[in-house]
């Protein structure tokens, strides 16, 4: 009989762990031979843990505020940071985004690791759970090793996002009722060919669709868009839809205009590539690809159509892109879909049908945008049902 047992070692169930009183009988249960195999890569390796900033602008960047207000703000950003700092686990910062001092993710899970090992309590690998039984006043919890009794289950088992990490989604889909998953923090296909061409070039960007607006990093990556801002527009958008990206946001287009216009009458006898290479803070590949797009190219300023500026300018401030496709959840980096909120008390993050039952981390149905938004998430909702069970 255990107080509690943990399923899954990612980045809520480790944080669990950590967290559950010494005192309590504890077992954690991973079907991987090795914990935190998917927070192993987040970040590309160097793991974006959360940001700075107040809490209260966090919230909107998921696509439940109402539901997952109360869980950040029980337990937020400054919290999160001052307990790696207060246990000597450093955290440094590039612009808003923090990370381990040592850059590498692999370390916070040894950060983890040795603070389970302070605690006493007992981990399994190699160990799938296949189904969880009520049994009087506990929850049998069955396993393909084997079958252990707990007075609580913490359910950390991610998603259904980078199947080879091991978070495929079966168990949630067996035990609940839940939301289909759906790729979330994924590059996107778009329909403009001419943007292969530019792979490798990477701008700062505002992207727009419908109420939402992102501004961040895009990067082409030959047959698809990547980068913060598209990572974040991804869980947005379906295949079809609209979306409109401002490629050189610093300059209103009425600045841009009079820019041109200047350019324009000062330099007739130059090639307009030329001008516009040297004059604008965007990169060369880009602003060729733009005026091949439009059929100038090679032309000179005077023997330019004013129409055939106008294009330019709508393409640099407002260019539309259509969505094709996204990554499949093999390759999205988190999923959307999962535990219904809606069946989860955000205060304890309990089942409200079962209240042995936990729901933590990606196996609830809630996601958040690129840079940090998804683990805090993980860890605050982790906190609370410690909170809670402690």
């Amino acid at each position: 009989m255990y107080d509690v047992i943990v399923i899954g070692l990612g980045a809520a169930g480790l944080f669990s762990l950590s967290n559950l009183d010494k005192n309590l009988s504890v077992l954690g249960i991973e079907k991987n031979s090795v914990a935190g195999k998917k927070l192993r890569l987040t970040g590309g390796g160097r793991c974006n843990l959360t940001r700075k900033g107040n809490i209260k602008d966090f919230i909107d960047k998921y696509n439940n505020p109402s539901f997952v207000r109360p869980i950040l703000y029980g337990f937020n950003n400054a919290k999160l940071i001052e307990y790696f700092e207060s246990r000597g686990f450093h955290i440094i910062f590039e612009e808003d985004r923090a990370y381990p001092k040592t850059e590498k993710a692999s370390s916070v899970v040894d950060f983890f690791m040795d603070e389970i090992t302070k605690k006493g309590h007992k981990l399994h690998f190699s160990e799938k759970v296949i189904d969880l039984v009520n049994e009087n006043d506990f929850i049998r919890v069955v396993t393909d090793k084997n079958n252990y009794l707990a007075k609580n289950v913490i359910l950390s088992v991610g998603g259904a996002s980078f199947f080879h990490t091991g978070s495929d989604g079966k168990l949630l889909k067996k035990l609940f009722t839940i939301n289909e998953f759906y790729s979330g923090l994924s590059p996107i296909y778009v329909n403009e060919p001419f943007y292969k061409s530019l792979k490798g070039v990477s701008l700062n960007v505002k992207i727009m669709f419908k109420n939402k607006c992102f501004f961040d990093n895009i990067l082409f990556a030959g047959a698809y868009l990547t980068g913060p801002a598209i990572l974040s527009l991804s869980n947005y958008v379906s295949s079809g839809d609209e979306f409109v990206v401002d490629f050189l946001p610093r300059v209103s287009i009425e600045k841009l205009k009079q820019d041109i216009k200047k350019y324009v009458e000062t330099n007739p006898k130059k090639l307009l590539k030329s001008v516009f290479i040297e004059n604008f803070d965007l990169p060369s590949k880009f602003i060729i690809t733009i005026l091949e797009n439009i059929g100038v190219l090679d032309e000179k300023v005077a023997n330019v159509k004013k129409s055939d500026l106008d294009k330019f300018i709508e393409m640099i401030k407002a260019q539309k892109l259509t969505v094709c496709s996204k990554f499949s959840l093999e390759r999205a980096y988190v999923s959307g879909g999962g535990v219904l909120a809606e069946s989860i008390d955000n205060k304890t993050m309990k089942l409200k049908t079962n209240d042995k039952i936990f729901v933590v981390g990606e196996a609830v149905d809630l996601i958040g945008e690129c840079g940090g938004y998804n683990l805090q998430f993980a860890f605050s909702s982790a906190y609370r049902a410690c909170l809670k069970i402690n």
